[in-house]
């Protein structure tokens, strides 16, 4: 049985029904889906540039789309450039337009510390101070925060160096 355009199209919509896809992503996923009965990629090429026209495939709003989805898990900013050039995506461009006004880092490096070690305070003695404060660094740099976003967070609270003072 022959593969006819309608069914491509019909499967692409179901696809964008869930979330935005790249073109490329979603040529991938039409040849994966079709292989069998597809003779050749210039249907699928077709199919997607329809797509593209109608506005219902955008790079654009899959690249914000992106962006923004990756900010919403704690990703700091090189984590989220590399992620989203592994995604074929130019990483300035998607910022730009998912989030305008620009990203407050040390908020969202703020925010991803306190969800991961809120109110858990440091060991007293030293030794183990310094491997929980580079347990957290460590995790906040996997994150792909830079030093600067995070390592005031590291530092001893007033009401700890009130302790220790003791």
């Amino acid at each position: 049985m022959e593969v006819r355009a309608s069914d491509l199209r019909r499967a692409a919509m179901d696809l964008l029904a869930r979330r935005e896809h790249s073109s490329q992503e979603m040529i991938t996923k039409l040849k994966r889906r079709f292989r069998q009965r597809l003779e050749g990629d210039d249907l699928c090429h077709t199919v997607v540039d329809e797509l593209i026209a109608d506005g219902l495939l955008s790079d654009d709003r899959y690249a914000a789309s992106m962006a923004r989805q990756l900010v919403n898990r704690g990703c700091g900013p090189k984590k989220l450039a590399f992620e989203l050039r592994q995604k074929g995506c130019d990483p300035v461009s998607a910022v730009g337009a998912a989030f305008p006004d620009g990203i407050d880092w040390f908020a969202l490096a703020e925010e991803v510390y306190e969800r991961k070690f809120g109110e858990k305070p440091f060991p007293s003695d030293w030794d183990s101070k310094q491997k929980d404060r580079a347990k957290r660094g460590r995790f906040m740099a996997s994150r792909g925060f830079s030093p600067s976003h995070f390592m005031h967070l590291l530092e001893a609270t007033p009401d700890e160096m009130d302790a220790q003072d003791l």
